[in-house]
């Protein structure tokens, strides 16, 4: 009976836990972002909900405060999360891509086409 007792509390703790995370709105800018994380106890629930945030931002179309928050992680808290690396790969392509559309549109404005 107390095996049980103590496996529905750790659920319950685990559950809290994904919620107070995993369900937290997306900070105005990377410096909210930082300063939210702060709160958490260890490097690694500061790491995720950056990288939470990160995505977030990407989501949002916000790609170069992804880019910073990403940055962040590997700067402070892990220099070899893959999720930071990626994002980082992923909202550069799409800062690259809008600049390729920008550029073409003014070319074409340029060159009447």
């Amino acid at each position: 009976m107390k095996k049980l007792l103590l496996l529905g509390l750790i659920i319950c703790f685990g559950f809290g836990l994904i919620l107070a995370v995993g369900c937290a709105k997306k900070a105005a800018t990377v410096d909210e972002a930082i300063q939210n994380s702060q709160t958490l106890k260890t490097v690694q629930e500061k790491a995720n909900y950056l990288i939470q945030q990160a995505q977030a931002f990407y989501n949002s179309k916000e790609f170069q405060q992804a880019i910073q928050t990403a940055q962040y992680v590997l700067s402070n808290l892990d220099a070899n999360s893959q999720s930071a690396k990626d994002l980082i790969e992923k909202a550069k392509t799409q800062l690259q891509a809008a600049a390729q559309n920008v550029a073409g549109d003014v070319s074409n404005k340029l060159f009447g086409k």
